[in-house]
């Protein structure tokens, strides 16, 4: 009869310290290889969010103007002045409800009828409400809702803003202006354009852009993108610089400068002007006129860039 061996002769295998740091290193390079690319992934996933948001925005716009025949005001006062009929009242108002809103517009309505103002009350929950087509999933500033503004409105204080849209409107290829009137673009203070008023074709002319919105951290009283008090273009854009251009933007009354978003504060000036910026890697998302959405690189010719925020300019078109 064999013997069994002896449980020392049994001699069981182990990793050794450079086997075992071998193995990290190669899940640490695999690692590093994954992330980027789940990084691309969720990226490209948000584009496309955010390019439905303007899709359905564009959508609203154009259902406003079927319902109107004209597009919604870019804004309704002149700057410094608080004309009605809907004072600082801009183009997002109207199109709540054609982009399901319809409930969060009657209480605006509700509010204008009672004093003029689409200031949604002083502090009343409502101007404060997240609208998903007006935010980009792409800014780590957005949904912004909480920033207290400094001043005193309507003789009360610490008054939260509301909500701030990354989405604004084309008001040209221009600054402001003094009183925000009579730009090139299909918006602007006051306006009622037709799509039959862009005349250089609306798939060659801009309707939406977005833009990069200031963290809510006191004490940034950044006014770019703010809707429920649409002051100076606050809910406008130009395409007199490129997208993501490093020219700061001008903010006629308010404004603070981060990395991605710069700006001057300059109050009171006929200079101002916002530029499309966004975080999507190399470009910006824009809506045309015709309905459509495009993802327009940050190196596009600045000069065909320009042309596509005239809705009359009578340029030739180019490539975005």
């Amino acid at each position: 009869m064999r013997s069994l061996p002896s449980r020392r002769g049994i001699q069981r295998s182990a990793f050794t310290l450079i086997e075992l740091l071998v193995v990290i290193a190669i899940i640490a390079i695999l690692i590093g290889l994954l992330l980027p690319a789940v990084q691309k992934v969720r990226e490209a996933a948000a584009r496309m969010k955010c390019q439905n948001n303007i899709k359905q925005l564009a959508l609203g716009l154009h259902g406003h103007h079927d319902a109107n025949q004209y597009l919604p005001p870019g804004q309704y006062n002149n700057f410094y002045a608080n004309d009605g009929p809907w004072i600082r009242g801009c183009w997002v108002h109207p199109t709540l409800p054609y982009i399901e809103q319809t409930a969060l517009f009657t209480q605006f309505q509700a509010q204008v009828q009672g004093n003029g103002w689409a200031l949604f009350g002083d502090n009343g929950p409502n101007k404060s409400t997240i609208v998903p087509p007006l935010v980009c999933p792409s800014d780590p500033a957005s949904p912004k809702v909480q920033t207290v503004d400094t001043n005193t409105v309507n003789g009360v204080t610490g008054v939260v803003q509301g909500l701030h849209t990354n989405y604004v409107v084309c008001a040209g290829s221009t600054v402001f202006g003094a009183t925000g009137q009579t730009l090139n673009g299909m918006f602007y203070v006051k306006s009622k354009t037709r799509l039959t008023d862009a005349t250089d074709g609306t798939s060659n002319t801009f309707m939406l852009g977005e833009i990069i919105l200031v963290p809510d951290v006191a004490p940034t009283n950044d006014l770019r993108g703010r809707y429920n008090n649409s002051w100076f273009g606050n809910s406008w854009f130009s395409t007199l610089n490129p997208p993501n251009t490093t020219v700061a933007d001008t903010v006629g009354y308010q404004g603070i400068s981060t990395l991605r978003a710069p700006s001057t504060t300059a109050s009171n000036t006929p200079n101002a002007v916002l530029s499309a910026r966004s975080y999507h890697t190399g470009g910006v998302n824009v809506g045309l006129a015709d309905g459509s959405v495009r993802f327009v690189r940050s190196a596009v010719d600045a000069i065909v860039w320009l042309n596509f925020g005239t809705r009359m300019g009578n340029e030739v078109p180019g490539e975005l």
